[in-house]
């Protein structure tokens, strides 16, 4: 149960990372347009 635990809390910590990199590049191709979204 331990290492399931572990597992999933690794693929969620990923999942984040990646949502968090798509979402920085969404802003800045916002940014680059000239909309500040803050």
């Amino acid at each position: 149960m331990k290492y399931f635990i572990g597992i999933v809390i690794l693929l969620f910590g990923i999942y984040i990372m990646t949502n968090l990199a798509l979402k920085t590049r969404y802003t800045r191709k916002r940014l680059s347009k000239g909309k500040k979204i803050l």
